[in-house]
């Protein structure tokens, strides 16, 4: 199928759309592959762009203004890179956000019209196999480790999975894969739907599975509220009760099932909200305390994305938080990092970059319901996780969201 896809594509299409799918596999594997693979792709699509020499990207209006938000975003770093006393600390955020200037600005320069419907839809499938692909891996690596003797507990902690990728991150690409699933489920023609549905169930299934095993909380509040948004979209867009009862008997089983085989992670939800007045059970609850704190005074403008940790620091020591000070903890949540950064300017654009495609996904003669929901999905995450403050948060998100803009052409959406 992927095969036929390049099929009418110009030479320096089928590059560039090769080294899309060749980013993604990338991506879920390994950061530092990501990098190179989305360095190969930007050269790329510049080459291509320079090449065809395009006389008008085929983008609408509202696509423009989101693409050029997240321009914006990535700018004010560059901005804050310049004013910072510790300009080295600034400039690796800056490179840190890098990505969210190129990917865009390759978008608005370029002709985009190859990337269709179909090819689009192809890509998020490479992205949902290279991530059952990873999963594979684990369980059998999980195996030898148990038959070598390493205890059950420990062969089953997947907070870092066997190939070492972080929670947090690994839940992000699960979601949005989970929810790009759904979204095939949900439109698949009622004449394929027998030899299509058993396939795309028992992907998400195994994908859940693999969700639960790396107990990441932030991953699962997510999910659960995209379930809600998708619930919604059911019954009041849609008006298929019959399918929303069903779904919400699934999810309520699943739920029951989860608390019976893996109670830890109810354990972990229950810590966020156990509290006294000098006693946190929870690393991340106390992190957003201290942040918290430390924004104080500068709000508007924050104290720069190179000078900021030192009063963060500052604030942890004042609180007795040494272990964060240890192991170098962040706020772990990306509004409160940004504010400690840019301040409440910086925290505007982040959020207008973040909600903007939501207002053009929502629109009548755009209405795409994938973008949404990945929208609710990183939004969600960044409350728990300084989710852009690590390549494996950017290169995705960065990547995700143009190609999700590209989508929201009328006649080119993914999923309705």
């Amino acid at each position: 199928m992927i095969r036929n896809l390049f099929n009418g594509l110009r030479r320096q299409e089928q590059i560039t759309f090769a080294a899309l799918c060749l980013t993604l596999v990338a991506i879920a594997f390994w950061w530092r592959i990501g990098i190179i693979a989305i360095s190969i792709l930007s050269i790329a699509s510049l080459t291509k762009t320079i090449t065809l020499r395009p006389l008008r990207p085929q983008l609408s209006t509202p696509q423009k203004i989101c693409l050029w938000s997240m321009v914006a975003y990535g700018l004010l770093y560059v901005i804050s890179a310049l004013i910072s006393a510790n300009q080295t600390e600034g400039w690796f955020k800056a490179g840190l956000k890098a990505w969210f200037i190129l990917l865009p600005a390759i978008c608005l320069i370029g002709d985009t019209s190859y990337l269709t419907k179909e090819r689009i839809r192809a890509l998020f499938q490479v992205f949902s196999a290279a991530l059952l692909v990873r999963f594979a891996i684990c369980i059998v690596i999980s195996g030898i480790q148990f038959l070598q003797g390493t205890p059950l507990e420990v062969v089953r902690n997947w907070e870092e999975d066997p190939l070492g990728m972080h929670h947090n991150y690994l839940a992000l690409y699960i979601d949005i894969t989970i929810v790009f699933l759904y979204t095939q489920i949900l439109n698949t023609p009622h004449n394929e739907r027998r030899r299509k549905w058993p396939s795309l169930i028992i992907a998400a299934i195994a994908l859940l599975a693999y969700l639960t095993l790396v107990s990441s909380r932030s991953g699962i509040v997510a999910l659960a509220l995209a379930f809600v948004a998708a619930l919604a979209h059911l019954t009041f867009f849609r008006k298929q009760y019959k399918v929303a009862i069903i779904t919400v008997s699934l999810a309520v089983v699943l739920v029951a099932g989860l608390y019976i085989a893996v109670p830890s992670i109810f354990d972990r939800f229950i810590a966020l909200t156990t509290w006294t007045e000098t006693y946190y059970p929870d690393d991340r609850v106390l992190a957003w305390e201290c942040g918290a704190k430390a924004t104080r005074g500068h709000l508007l403008f924050g104290y720069g994305s190179g000078d900021y940790m030192p009063h963060l620091v500052n604030a942890f020591e004042q609180r007795g938080y040494t272990r964060a000070i240890d192991i170098g903890y962040n706020t772990h949540n990306e509004y409160i990092e940004t504010i400690l950064q840019t301040g409440l300017l910086g925290l505007t654009m982040l959020l207008f970059m973040l909600f903007a495609p939501m207002v053009t996904a929502l629109c009548k003669n755009s209405r795409n319901l994938l973008s949404v929901l990945v929208i609710i999905i990183i939004s969600s995450l960044c409350v728990f996780e300084a989710m852009l403050n690590r390549q494996m948060g950017t290169q995705f998100i960065a990547l995700a969201y143009c190609l999700l803009i590209i989508s929201m052409r009328p006649s080119q959406n993914v999923a309705s």
